[in-house]
Order: C-alpha cells, then structure tokens, then sequence
C-alpha cells in the first residue's frame, strides 16, 4: 500500500512535469512567433522607408507628359539626357543597347515609367556589364550616351542622377524610387512594343 502510494505520487510528479515542459515549450514557442513578427514589422518598415528614399544628389524637373513630336523630328532638350518634354510617339522599348538611342523615344519611355541609365561609352566594360544586368528588370532602359557629364547617368520623368560609378548605391536607391514613379505620366503604359531591338 505505501508502495502503491509513492508510485501513484511519482506518476503524479512525472505528469505535472511532463505538463510543465509542455508548458514551456509553447511559451517558447509563443515568444519565438511573437519576437519574428516584431522583427519582421521592424524590416517591413525599414524597406519601405528605404523605397521612399530620394537619393542624395538628385535634380528634380516639372514637365508635364503627353506632348507629341511628328515622327522623326528632333528636339532641342534642355538636360542631357533629357527627363521630359515633347517626345516621338514611339517610345523606345525597354532593355539594353550597345548603341545610343534616339533622345525623343527614349524620352517617351519615362512618360511610361521607365528608369533611362546612360553611361559614356568609354566606360569599363565590368561596369557596363553591371548596368546591362539591370536591363534584365523590367521598365529599365540602358544605352551608351556621348559627351555625358558625369560617367553614368539615371534619368526617370523629372528626375535625374549623375554618377561616378554603376556600383554606386544611389542608383539602386534611383531606381526603388522612381521606376514607374509617382511621376510617371502615364502610369501602367508598356515599355515593350515600341521601336528598338535590344541587344
């Protein structure tokens, strides 16, 4: 009888420890969720502030869109690149070139969101590899451009960029920011279909 007690108050024991570790381990498991979503709500936060950065450096400009050219014609651009103004009714599609492109229909793509990254010709290769890469995203127009003022140029509809280097950081930031923009004239309008074959 005195046996059959102790054994009943050690099974006793053993289930209110079992229950104990049961305990705990969704109390762990409980503040490991409830520490992910405050760190997951801290990110969330931080990235969405970072897509609303204006990079240091950048010129801002007030066009207004849908101003058209007859086709071919060309127009003398106050900025160079140009970031608006009267423009081709073909915009440029796009991509990556190896070749310049025409300022007009280029210009038509940033009135449909477009990022427009510039660079001298003479740039390295391994920096003009960097910036073809980016052509990949959509809404990115990449060509070489002469006489640049600086050795890489971003450009969206009244916004432009100058850069030492494809590997700045600014230029991710430009392009978070601005790529089919608040800006953008024409909003939701396609960059593919247009003139230009990329390379």
């Amino acid at each position: 009888m005195i046996r059959e007690r102790r054994d009943q108050r050690r099974q006793a024991y053993e289930q209110k420890q079992r229950q104990w570790l049961w305990m705990r381990i969704v109390i762990g498991v409980l503040g490991v969720l409830v520490l992910g979503g405050i760190a997951w709500g801290v990110y969330s936060y931080v990235q969405d502030r970072n897509l609303n950065v204006v990079p240091d450096g950048t010129r801002n400009f007030e066009y207004a869109g849908g101003d058209h050219v007859n086709p071919g014609e060309t127009v003398a651009y106050t900025e160079t690149p140009p970031v608006g103004g009267p423009h081709d009714n073909a915009w440029q599609n796009c991509g990556a070139y190896a070749e310049p492109v025409r300022n007009e229909n280029a210009v038509h793509s940033l009135e449909h969101g477009a990022v427009w990254i510039a660079y001298r010709p003479d740039l390295d290769q391994e920096q003009i590899d960097t910036l073809r890469s980016m052509a990949a995203q959509s809404y990115i127009l990449v060509s070489p451009y002469p006489d640049l003022s600086a050795p890489v140029v971003a450009s969206s509809w009244n916004h432009q960029l100058q850069l030492d280097s494809a590997s700045d950081e600014r230029l991710d930031q430009f392009i978070r920011r601005f790529k089919e923009g608040p800006d953008t004239p024409e909003p939701g309008a396609l960059c593919s279909g247009g003139v230009g074959t990329p390379s």
